[in-house]
């Protein structure tokens, strides 16, 4: 039941934002977790990518300051 509430409240944002004249939408389906694991043993994680504002990239290639930036974002809530 939580899931389904949580996948009709990013349906219902996503709609909302096309509707007032958004254009594009990008997405990083990957756990906060996963991204600090790359940070801590790059490594292993040499073919994770991940957008950032517009373009595609090797989480383990940004600058750790980018890569900050991105782990934060992961925690944003519906």
């Amino acid at each position: 039941m939580e899931q389904s509430a949580g996948l009709n409240r990013l349906v219902n944002l996503v709609d909302y934002y096309f509707t007032l004249g958004g254009m594009q939408i990008q997405f990083n389906v990957v756990s906060k977790e996963t991204l600090l694991r790359a940070q801590e043993d790059p490594s292993k994680y040499q073919n994770l990518i991940v957008r950032v504002a517009g373009y595609s990239a090797y989480f383990v290639n940004l600058e750790k300051k980018v890569q900050q930036d991105i782990i934060e974002r992961t925690e944003e809530k519906i």
